[in-house]
């Protein structure tokens, strides 16, 4: 699915995204979120004809087979159409007694003399007939699934071609199973273009996520496939909301602010959980005691930004804190709840993510922006060593930074998306992934 090679597959992975946002929904609403619960309540979707189209495609564009109900066809027009099961108590069906029959003094309409439901099937398939605009195909088989019985053709068959087509003679050509089957190659052409992927929105996670593997980038960001929650993305939710309550509210226990913020989801176990919400006082326990000052209080905590780098592409992010400091520049702090890495000078002054906020701040009007690169100092806070490194950039550096960004954007545009193995133990999409491996 994550490889596909035609404008088709999008859309069968956008309905992919939305049958996962629909089980998200219903595990949200119903007390029952199990298997055998999510199962019942999809066959019931079915059952009522509720269509599973994420986009609205327009059938007749796609040059593919496409699969339809006569119901959901109506309207439309093919070149080819196949009309299959065309034998006795599939088409026709056999009539359906309604669960709690009506007794006609209730009805107002009037019903149709004779045999309705034969008459709506007549109907239906004459729907279906008039779908073919060159050609048309009646189809059946003599035998289905475990059936012992041959069937009969549907009665509809001679109603429409009349009773001689019953007795022409079947062909004698073979039917190739479809383990014969072999694609027609394709006419190779010297004007092929790669596909590009117009890119006018980066943030900083965006590029991490294309440098570390391509195809995640394209899974997580072009079709948008649901992930998977994870213990460090909920444990630093968790974190960032509640340091912003520290400045925000008058409650100042770790505990209680914690418990507020807490999202209980993507640990491995109970046990688990305990080690990080352990984790967390501590963190707040630290930082209420030396980074907390009740008499200075931040000018913007978790503020979103998006900003134009150039007319086509636009950066954005959230910068986790702004101070204005005496002598009128401001600090943007990026809150980490990670380990510090070996070389931790060299990641403040090479972080791009740094670089981020200092274009933004450059860029951006509304005060306490529109800073020159010297009065904006970028400082790396380390919460779980309470350490900070602080750095600064140049006008220089912020148009080198704005170089490799504009270069990345390119990248991504012309990028085959192709797996770079790194990490794919823990990759979020390895089932696709792997899927793809196997199927090369």
């Amino acid at each position: 699915m994550l490889d596909y090679k035609d404008p088709i597959t999008p859309a069968q992975a956008q309905n992919i995204s939305k049958f996962f946002n629909k089980i998200k929904s219903f595990e949200s609403t119903h007390e029952d979120s199990s298997v055998r619960a999510v199962v019942d309540w999809l066959d019931l979707s079915m059952e009522l004809g509720e269509s599973p189209l994420a986009t609205d495609s327009d059938w007749t564009q796609n040059d593919s087979v496409n699969i339809l109900t006569i119901h959901s066809a109506k309207g439309l027009e093919f070149p080819v159409v196949f009309l299959v099961n065309l034998v006795g108590q599939r088409f026709p069906t056999s009539e359906r007694k309604e669960p709690i029959p009506i007794p006609d003094e209730l009805i107002k309409e009037i019903l149709p003399i004779g045999d309705f439901h034969l008459q709506e099937e007549r109907r239906l398939f004459y729907v279906g007939m008039t779908r073919a605009r060159d050609r048309l195909f009646l189809t059946a088989a003599d035998f289905y699934g475990e059936g012992k019985r041959e069937k009969k053709l549907s009665p509809f068959i001679a109603e429409s071609l009349g009773e001689e087509s019953l007795k022409l003679s079947s062909s004698s050509t073979l039917q190739l199973s479809i383990l014969d089957y072999q694609p027609s190659p394709k006419p190779a052409t010297s004007d092929q273009r790669p596909v590009t992927y117009p890119v006018n929105y980066l943030s900083y996670s965006q590029i991490q996520t294309f440098l570390d593997c391509p195809l995640h980038y394209k899974a997580k960001y072009i079709l948008r496939l649901p992930t998977v929650p994870s213990a460090a993305l909920s444990f630093g939710i968790a974190i960032h909301g509640s340091l912003k309550d520290i400045f925000s509210l008058p409650v100042k226990d770790p505990t209680a602010l914690l418990k507020k913020n807490w999202v209980s989801v993507g640990y491995l176990n109970k046990k688990h959980e305990q080690e990080y919400f352990a984790k967390g006082e501590k963190i707040l326990t630290h930082f209420l005691k030396a980074e907390y000052d009740p008499k200075h209080q931040p000018r913007l905590l978790e503020e979103m930004f998006t900003v134009p780098l150039n007319p086509v592409l636009k950066i954005g992010g959230k910068i986790d804190r702004v101070d204005v400091l005496e002598n009128g520049q401001i600090e943007i702090i990026d809150y980490k709840t990670g380990k510090i890495p070996k070389d931790r000078e060299k990641t403040a002054v090479d972080d791009l993510q740094l670089s981020f906020y200092s274009l933004a701040a450059t860029i951006l009007k509304t005060d306490p922006f529109n800073k020159q690169p010297k009065d904006i100092k970028l400082t790396l806070l380390y919460l779980e060593e309470n350490t900070r490194f602080s750095t600064t950039r140049t006008a220089g550096q912020l148009e080198e930074a704005k170089q490799q960004i504009l270069g990345y954007a390119d990248q991504i545009s012309r990028s085959d998306f192709t797996c770079t193995g790194k990490n794919c133990a823990n990759c979020e999409f390895k089932i696709l992934c792997d899927t793809i491996k196997t199927t090369e």
